[in-house]
C-alpha cells in the first residue's frame, strides 16, 4: 500500500529545526490524554452549570426524559477505541523518517522532545488525526458559542494543524492522517446520529457504545493496554452513571432529574461490565491499570450525579 513516502521525504527535507520543535508542542492538541482531559473538563463544566441553573456549554434540545450528562467524554473514548482496533487490524508500521535530530536541539530540551515527538506502535490510521477529528468536531457540533459554521471552521484548522505536525515529526505517512480524519469523521457522524435517535439518555447510550467499541478493540489488539484502559474507563463511568441515576424521577418542567434509590436489577446491569473488565485485568496481570482507568471513568461522571443531588438538598432546606 502506497502511503505517501515521497511526500514525507520532501517534508523532511524542507522542514527547519525550529518547525520540528514547534510541531512537537502543537501535536499535543491531538494526544489521547489531552483529548480525554478536555472531555472530562467539559463534562464537569456542564454538570456544574446545569446544577446551578446557568446556560450550559452544549446544546440541549432533549426532552425532559432524556437529560444531558457527561456524554462528551464517552464519545471521545469510543473514537479512541475505534482507532486502536483499526491500528491492530491493519498492523502497518510507522515511517522511519524522523524530520529532526534531537542532537540539533539544546541539551536541556532533548529528552523532552524525544518523549513527546516520538511514537511507537502501528501507524495506520493516525491516532492523533482520529482523536482530533472526533473531539474538535464534536465540540463544533455541540458547543453553544458563535455559529456552527464558525465552530466547524475553527475545528478544521485545529485538526489540520495536528495532522500537519504528524507529518513534520515524521511519525506518520500522509495516507495515515487522511485515513484518520475520514475514520474520525465517519465515527462521529454515526455516533451523533445514534445519540439523536436512542430512546435512552445520551450518557447511557454513549458509554455503552464506547464500552462495546473498546471490547472490539481488546479482541482486535489481543488486549493491548490502551484497549483495556478504554474498556475499564467506559465500564467504570457506565457503572457510576447507572448506579447514580437509576430509579430517578423527572420533573416535567425541568431537564434535571434527581437520583433516588437504584433498583437491584439496574445495579447488577451497571457492575457486570466492570467486573468483566476487571477480570481481564486480573488475568492479564494488569489490575492497577484497570483500577486506575475505571476510577478515572467514575470520576468523569461523578459531578453529573452528585451536583443535582446537592442542589436538590439545598433547595429543600431553604
Amino acid at each position: 500500500m502506497y502511503r505517501g513516502a515521497t511526500v514525507l521525504e520532501a517534508i523532511r527535507d524542507l522542514v527547519p529545526a525550529w518547525a520540528g520543535a514547534l510541531a512537537a508542542a502543537v501535536t499535543q492538541l491531538g494526544d489521547g490524554w489531552f483529548l480525554l482531559m478536555l472531555g472530562i473538563g467539559a463534562s464537569w463544566a456542564v454538570a456544574w452549570q446545569r446544577a446551578t441553573g446557568e446556560t450550559t456549554l452544549f446544546e440541549c434540545d432533549r426532552p425532559a426524559r432524556r437529560p444531558d450528562g457527561p456524554w462528551v467524554v464517552a464519545v471521545i473514548v469510543g473514537g479512541l477505541a475505534v482507532m486502536t482496533a483499526l491500528k491492530h487490524l491493519f498492523a502497518l508500521p510507522r515511517p522511519d523518517l524522523a524530520t529532526l535530530d534531537p542532537a540539533a536541539l539544546p541539551s536541556s530540551t532533548r529528552s523532552l522532545y524525544a518523549s513527546i515527538a516520538s511514537a511507537d506502535g502501528y501507524g495506520f490510521p493516525s491516532g492523533h488525526a482520529v482523536g482530533a477529528t472526533v473531539t474538535y468536531g464534536l465540540f463544533a457540533l455541540a458547543l453553544e458559542a458563535g455559529t456552527r459554521r464558525l465552530r466547524l471552521a475553527v475545528a478544521a484548522v485545529i485538526v489540520a494543524a495536528v495532522c500537519l505536525t504528524r507529518l513534520i515529526l515524521g511519525v506518520h505517512y500522509p495516507l495515515d492522517v487522511v485515513a484518520g480524519v475520514v475514520v474520525g469523521g465517519c465515527y462521529l457522524a454515526a455516533a451523533w446520529r445514534l445519540l439523536e435517535r436512542s430512546p435512552f439518555d445520551r450518557t447511557l447510550t454513549a458509554f455503552a457504545l464506547a464500552l462495546g467499541l473498546a471490547g472490539v478493540a481488546m479482541v482486535a489488539s489481543g488486549r493491548a493496554d490502551s484497549a483495556v484502559e478504554y474498556a475499564a474507563f467506559a465500564a467504570g463511568a457506565l457503572a457510576g452513571w447507572i448506579a447514580g441515576t437509576s430509579g430517578t424521577t423527572v420533573e416535567s418542567t425541568s431537564l434535571e432529574r434527581f437520583p433516588t434509590e437504584p433498583s437491584a436489577g439496574m445495579l447488577v446491569a451497571a457492575f457486570v461490565p466492570l467486573a468483566a473488565v476487571g477480570s481481564v485485568g486480573a488475568l492479564s496481570g494488569r489490575p492497577k491499570l484497570v483500577a486506575s482507568a475505571a476510577l478515572l471513568g467514575l470520576l468523569s461522571v461523578l459531578p453529573a450525579v452528585v451536583f443535582p443531588r446537592l442542589t436538590a438538598v439545598e433547595t429543600a432546606t431553604r
